[in-house]
């Protein structure tokens, strides 16, 4: 679909409401979060991981490689063209902490609404399989970086926030905030290749 108006495939809070877990629940699996979100397509399957490390989980020690893991695997199979996007059970059975999780997204929420007034539907050209291939490359670059970032404090924020927009821009079908993400996700890649580039040397 290159022109015309079409509906939001879904909205900023309602993606997140996907992924708050109930205020008496322990801890959640990725397995729950895919269960909810496996039936709405590629782009709220990225935003997931991509949240998680994006808020303050993601500065637990292990969680931006298991992340970014996850975000290179889906964006992969994107770009094999696989239509059901599959985890290893190894990651399924990973659990988070449910109240951080809750706080994180609660506190989020309001700004969602606010920015969903932004998102509408265009810029469709983005849907075309050439970008949607380069977006998919994009989050899969991102996610492997975010392994040798751990390393690097606060680094891997920035493709789990790259990976986060373009996620938003799939499930919203905004291709303007997608191409937003695909330009962070940029910078991020020379930033990311200068502090590695240093670390080696």
């Amino acid at each position: 679909m290159l022109h015309g108006k079409a509906e939001r495939s879904m909205t900023l809070y309602e993606l997140l409401g996907k992924m708050q877990p109930k205020p008496d629940t322990n801890s959640m699996c990725f397995a729950d979060f895919w269960q909810a979100l496996e039936k709405r397509g590629f782009g709220p399957m990225l935003a997931m991981p991509a949240f998680i490390a994006s808020t303050p989980i993601g500065a637990i020690p292990g969680v931006p490689s298991l992340t970014g893991v996850t975000i290179l695997l889906i964006a992969l199979q994107i770009l094999l063209g696989r239509r059901h996007p599959w985890l290893p059970n190894a990651i399924m059975k990973l659990e988070i902490e449910g109240d951080h999780l809750h706080t994180a997204v609660t506190k989020m929420k309001p700004y969602a609404l606010r920015v969903d007034r932004f998102l509408i539907p265009r810029w469709f050209f983005m849907r075309q399989p050439i970008f949607r291939s380069l977006i998919a490359l994009s989050c899969a670059l991102c996610g492997l970086i975010m392994v040798p970032l751990e390393l690097v404090p606060f680094m891997g924020l920035i493709p789990a926030v790259a990976v986060l927009i373009m996620a938003i821009g799939m499930a919203t079908d905004d291709g303007a905030v997608a191409l937003l993400g695909l330009s962070i996700a940029t910078c991020g890649f020379l930033l990311s290749g200068q502090q590695i580039m240093q670390g080696l040397t």
